[in-house]
């Protein structure tokens, strides 16, 4: 069997290409942050309030639904947490339909430091919101990551219940991803705003990132 590239896009949906052929499965919609759900099927953000799971079959099948504008997604041991454009970090437990809010990511500390990245360019006011741009997890799914813009690096330790920051929030440019090799290193790696340097965390301790 052919191996099939998933190709995502802001506004014309998802392609899915294999060999020389391209079908559009998803049409006039973006589509965000692609995620394994750990069992062979895929996880995306699909019209800014979807969550949606792809079979290997090519079936998309609806998740969940939110009211707010969802940004990232990631299983972690049949756990599936979502970022929102609004900074806010969601939960849909296994068996569930409804993603509930992560009330310790909206208590944790430093948080009202934080910031959207914008500029006044001719009297108004451009740039992304704050929010959280990626999540990613370590090998084993003991340690939870969210990259908010701008704020840091959050970490859970303890499957989402409570959050700590890892860098100063004037370090973030982050992009938290998963290093290709981390079952190999045991690393997250993330894209920073510091002389753009990728910086490497290979402790869940208090020496988290290096910048």
């Amino acid at each position: 069997m052919k191996p099939t590239t998933l190709v995502s896009t802001w506004g014309d949906g998802l392609f899915a290409v294999t060999g020389g052929g391209r079908t559009q499965e998803i049409a006039d919609q973006p589509v965000r942050s692609m995620a394994p759900d750990g069992r062979g099927s895929v996880l995306a953000i699909v019209g800014r309030h979807s969550l949606r799971r792809r079979a290997s079959s090519g079936e998309w099948a609806n998740v969940a639904t939110s009211a707010l504008e969802l940004s990232c997604c990631m299983s972690v041991r049949d756990t599936i947490y979502v970022g929102t454009d609004d900074a806010r970090m969601l939960r849909l437990t296994p068996g569930g339909s409804v993603l509930d809010p992560i009330d310790g990511f909206d208590s944790l500390p430093g948080r009202d430091a934080w910031f959207a990245g914008s500029a006044i360019v001719n009297g108004q006011r451009l740039g992304p919101p704050l929010g959280i741009r990626s999540v990613a997890a370590n090998s084993n799914g003991s340690v939870l990551f969210a990259n908010v813009h701008v704020g840091g690096i959050p970490r859970s330790m303890d499957g989402g219940r409570t959050w700590h920051p890892t860098i100063d929030i004037n370090s973030d440019d982050g992009l938290p991803i998963p290093a290709l090799s981390r079952s190999e290193i045991g690393a997250i790696l993330a894209s920073t705003n510091s002389e753009a340097k990728i910086t490497p965390s290979r402790t869940a301790g208090s020496r988290c990132f290096a910048l």
